[in-house]
This record gives C-alpha cells, sequence and structure tokens, in this order.
C-alpha cells in the first residue's frame, strides 16, 4: 500500500518543482540536483537538522544548499545559450549576481566559483558592494562584468575606476546626469579611462507593489531624451568611446513574459538610436533584474507572489525582443546581453528552519458570524478587520485555530513578511505521511504584536500543522524559498538577532546518511550572540554590562549563584534554548 503524500496540502508541486519532495518516511527532501536528481540522491531535512544539533546548533537555523545554487546558476546559463541558438542571436549571455540580494560570504564565493565558466560577475550599489565585488572578482574569469549601480559620489567613483586599474571588467553606469561630471573629474585626476553605461528610465511598468518606482517618475535612470543629451555631451568632449551599455530595471518580480518583451523591445530601440543616431561603440544591454519567483505556486502571474513563465520562457522573451528590435533598425549588431537575476538565483537554495516551542487553542470570538457580516455592513471604516474576523471565525467554526509558538523573530528571519506582507511557502519538514490535523498561525517570541504570520500562500489564513507529541525530538517547520533579501532586511527588535547557518553539501565519502542521500555540514556557524548584539548599540559589554551585573551581585554576596547565568546568557544566541516545561509532580 503505498504512502500517503500530504505534501500536496502545502501546492508543494506548484512551488517545489523541482527541487523539493515528500519521501517515504514523510521528510521534506531537497533535490540538489533538480530533475537531474538520481533516486536516492535527495537530502533528508530532518536528518541534516538532527545532525546540526548534535554539532551545537542552535535554532533558529538557515540550511543552505549550495547545489540547489550551482544548478540555478547552471540552468539560466542554459535557458539563455539555448534562446541564442535557436534564434540566430550572434552574441552571447553573459550575466550579473546583485551582491544587495545575499551578501553573505559564502554566497558570493560560490557565485563566482559556480559562475567561472560562464564569465559570471557581480553587481554593485554602493561602496560596500563594490569593496566585496573588487575582491571576489579577482577569482573570477577575466572579463566578468563589475556593474557599478546606484548613487554615486566622487569616492564611489575613484574606487571604481581603481578596480578598472587592477584590471577588473568595471562599468559605471549613470544614474543621473551629472554623475558624468564626477566621473570626468575622476578619471582626469587619476588617469584612467573609464567604461560608461547609462540607465534608462522605460516607460514599460509592472503592476503591484514591485512597479511602484518604475515608468517615467520613476527613482532611478534617465528618460530617453536625457539618455541621448548624455551622449551628445559625451561625443562633444571626444567621450564616445566611453559609452557602451545600455542598463534598465523595471523592477522585481516582473510577473509575464510579455512585460519582459516589452521592456526588452524599448531598451533595444534606445540602444539602436544611441548607434545609428549618435555613433556610440555600444556592445552591452543590461536587462537589469525581475526574474520572478514563483513563490505560490500557482504560475498565475496574478500577484506580487507569482510569475507566470520558467528561466527559459524569461530568456527567450529577452532574446527575440532584442534581435528582432536590432532587425528592425537596420541590422544593428546583437549586443551582449546581461541580466542582474539575484531573487531567483539564490531563493531555492535556502530555507528557514523553526523549532515549535507550544500550541495552544486560539479563544473564538463572541460574535457568530451572523453578527459579525452585520457589523461590516454597518460599520464601513472597520470593514477590513470585521471581515478578516468574519473569515477566522468562518474558519474557526470547523477547526479550532491554534496558535503555534515558535523560536523565532518575524523581523530577523521574515522582515519581508512584516514590512510588505510578501509570502514564502511554509510547511513541516516531517510526518508529512501523516495528516495534520490543526489549522495554525505562527507566532514569535518578540513583545510585539506584529510577530505573527497569520497570512499564507493561497490566500489561507491559517497552516495545516499536527499536534505536537512532547515525547517527541522535534517539530519544525520550513520557511521555503527564502534565500533573498531576508538576512540583508533583517532588523535586531527585541535585539533578537540572526540565525544559525549551516551549509549542507551532497557527499559520498564522511557522510551521514539522509535518507538515501548522503550528505554533510561542510560549516555551521551560530547566528550572533547576545553579547554581540548588545554591543551593536553602543555599549562596552564588559565595562557597562558583565562588569557593572558582576560588582553589584558581589555586592550582594550572590555572584556565585548569578555569574554562571550571566556568562551563558552574554555567550549565546538570545532566542530559547532546551524549551521544555518541567512535569509537575
Amino acid at each position: 500500500m503505498a504512502t500517503k503524500n500530504y505534501g500536496e496540502l502545502y501546492n508543494m508541486l506548484g512551488w517545489g518543482e523541482p527541487y523539493f519532495i515528500v519521501n517515504t518516511d514523510g521528510h521534506l527532501c531537497v533535490k540538489t540536483n533538480g530533475h537531474e536528481t538520481k533516486p536516492g540522491q535527495e537530502i533528508d531535512v530532518v536528518s541534516v537538522v538532527e545532525a546540526a544539533k548534535e554539532e551545537g546548533v542552535q535554532f533558529p537555523m538557515i540550511l543552505r544548499f549550495p547545489g540547489v545554487l550551482k544548478h540555478r546558476v547552471d540552468s539560466l546559463h542554459v535557458a539563455f545559450e539555448n534562446a541564442i541558438k535557436h534564434t540566430g542571436y550572434t552574441a552571447p549571455y553573459q550575466g550579473v549576481y546583485p551582491v544587495k540580494v545575499n551578501q553573505n560570504k559564502a554566497i558570493i564565493n560560490d557565485f563566482v566559483t559556480f559562475g567561472h565558466r560562464h564569465s559570471y560577475g557581480l553587481e554593485a550599489g554602493s561602496k560596500p558592494e563594490l569593496l566585496i565585488a573588487m575582491s571576489y572578482l579577482t577569482k573570477a574569469k577575466p572579463g566578468a562584468f563589475l556593474v557599478c549601480n546606484g548613487y554615486k559620489d566622487a569616492e564611489y567613483v575613484a574606487l571604481a575606476l581603481s578596480a578598472r586599474a587592477m584590471g577588473l571588467n568595471v562599468i559605471i553606469v549613470l544614474e543621473m546626469e551629472e554623475e558624468l561630471d564626477i566621473v570626468i573629474d575622476q578619471s582626469n585626476k587619476l588617469g584612467v579611462e573609464p567604461v560608461l553605461g547609462v540607465r534608462a528610465k522605460l516607460l514599460t511598468k509592472i503592476p503591484g507593489h514591485f512597479g511602484s518606482t518604475a515608468g517615467k517618475h520613476g527613482k532611478f535612470g534617465l528618460l530617453a531624451e536625457k539618455i541621448y543629451e548624455v551622449a551628445k555631451k559625451l561625443q562633444g568632449l571626444n567621450k564616445l568611446h566611453w559609452l557602451k551599455l545600455l542598463h534598465f530595471h523595471i523592477g522585481s518580480m516582473i510577473p509575464t513574459t510579455d512585460i519582459v518583451s516589452n521592456a526588452a523591445r524599448e531598451a533595444s530601440g534606445i540602444y539602436c538610436t544611441l548607434v545609428n543616431q549618435y555613433g556610440a561603440q555600444m556592445t552591452t544591454l543590461d536587462c537589469g533584474g525581475g526574474l520572478g519567483v514563483d513563490y505560490d505556486g500557482t504560475r498565475s502571474g496574478s500577484s506580487d507572489m507569482s510569475v507566470a513563465y520558467g528561466l527559459e520562457e524569461y530568456a527567450s522573451s529577452i532574446v527575440q525582443a532584442v534581435r528582432l528590435t536590432c532587425e528592425y533598425n537596420g541590422g544593428v549588431p546583437h549586443p551582449v546581453l546581461c541580466t542582474e537575476s539575484g531573487r531567483a538565483m539564490v531563493s531555492h537554495h535556502s530555507m528557514i528552519i523553526l523549532e515549535a516551542l507550544s500550541a495552544i487553542p486560539e479563544p473564538k470570538d463572541d460574535d457568530t458570524p451572523e453578527q459579525l457580516h452585520g457589523k461590516i455592513q454597518k460599520h464601513g471604516i472597520e470593514m477590513y478587520k470585521l471581515a478578516k474576523k468574519l473569515s477566522k471565525r468562518i474558519a474557526g467554526d470547523a477547526n479550532t485555530i491554534y496558535n503555534y509558538h515558535m523560536n523565532l523573530s518575524i523581523f530577523s528571519l521574515v522582515p519581508d513578511f512584516w514590512g510588505i506582507k510578501h509570502l514564502f511557502p511554509m510547511m513541516p519538514a516531517s510526518r508529512l505521511n501523516e495528516k495534520p490535523t490543526q489549522m495554525g498561525t505562527l507566532i514569535d517570541i518578540t513583545c510585539d504584536s506584529d510577530g505573527k504570520v497569520d497570512k499564507f500562500i493561497g490566500n489561507a489564513d491559517t497552516l495545516p500543522l499536527h499536534t505536537l507529541d512532547p515525547e517527541s525530538d522535534g517539530y519544525y517547520v520550513a520557511v521555503l524559498l527564502s534565500g533573498a533579501y531576508q538576512e540583508a532586511l533583517s532588523c535586531k527588535h527585541n535585539l533578537f538577532g540572526g540565525p544559525s547557518i549551516v551549509r549542507v553539501e551532497n557527499s559520498t565519502d564522511n557522510s551521514i546518511d539522509g535518507g538515501g542521500g548522503g550528505f554533510h555540514i561542510a560549516t555551521a556557524d551560530l547566528g550572533p550572540t547576545t553579547e554581540e548584539l548588545i554591543s551593536t548599540v553602543g555599549y562596552d559589554v564588559k565595562e557597562d554590562i558583565r562588569g557593572v551585573i558582576e560588582k553589584w551581585a558581589r555586592e550582594k554576596e550572590v555572584w556565585e549563584k548569578v555569574g554562571v547565568f550571566v556568562e551563558a546568557g552574554l555567550t549565546s544566541m538570545p532566542y530559547l534554548v532546551e524549551y521544555k516545561v518541567p512535569r509537575t509532580a
């Protein structure tokens, strides 16, 4: 008799392909090579968590699977290579990873390593990111792009020109007209000729939250006429040969390939005008970011959580649009195609593992559904809140809603949920061969009423979960597709910091048997300790905290009791450790 798989309750087939499955033990598993993963090579997430615990790793923790990251990088390049081959496009694809999406050292190193054969580069949007890129691109294949975006002062430009003097393929992208004067001045002072790009402010827009800064009134870039003025100014200075790249970015999470095509067509039209009318020796079209992730698994493109395409359709849309536009404009040589895809590269390879502490039934409202419906009709100003209560009450009539208290801070681990109500797929990591019988919301351990996850993919107000077994080793909820932006945006509310980070690699030697797939924990780094977090807000922990407490406790003759707890509190992560309610006699 086949084992029942309840992974379908979480639309796993929608957002999880081709990296996530449930094994016969009912455990969430990772296929690091996607569809190319051979049977038995899947890595059991529960086995990884248990192995990490044995190494002293504290919750919450992030599990990173670099094999998935490599597969994403390779798949993106295969998609563009196939589109170029099948359409007769005559220039290559050469992408960059935007450092801002996740600046972690191991991830930057992975992109440079995995992308070496593709001449994959990095994009920087600030001076700190530029310094990271300068360091790590010394290991990249010569010619890999270092694209410099963002607003720039003289120091930023001088740093970028210094990188060019080091032999790195640096392109300074102008966001504003006046930046050109800064570049000219610094170039004269340093004696280094720049390679320039200019960012186009396109009229093509995307709907929803991520399109709010695009279009004519967008935050970044120049409208077409201003771009042409830059070209004329360079022409007058006999510096037009500096201009090589046109860049655009219409926003994150582009929902459909129609919009991808429209943006590429509009931008390549400007590119062709620069070549044909101004004589610019252009070489590269940087299509920016926007390659989305289908977080809700609907492949509909109908919300900020979904896109209606995959890597192949995305690449084909860009290649075809640019090819046709170049041909229409008199056969302009096809530009090298660059994208700044970050979210779609890093999201899948990282998951957050949350530990459940307790599950408490939520009290039902006194009002009946009929009474709540009447209030909605009467009190329009409170309609949203009342409608939400009605929805939960109707659901609660069928199932009691349980508040699952989790060992996490929403503000530190999933800040996008708090900030912009971004939804991530969530599901239990185990017992997926057992029907979940409770509907739950997730409550964090911060002292903030916003510290609660009560909205899930599929427009759901609750998540199907299992009853907690006090005799079991633990019950874990995985937050998937969470590798982009969350660590970079993390905050220290209540002085809860970041999670532990565990790097998990496939292995055939010295490996742990993870439900068939051998793996080993390459690195396991604890999150920031309480001492480290306190020091970030202006305290000298030795003098202001430990020293003061010790002096006072010694005066009260209790330091022998107090000291051990103070030391343990300072040197561990601030999250809960070994949370178990003592049994009463």
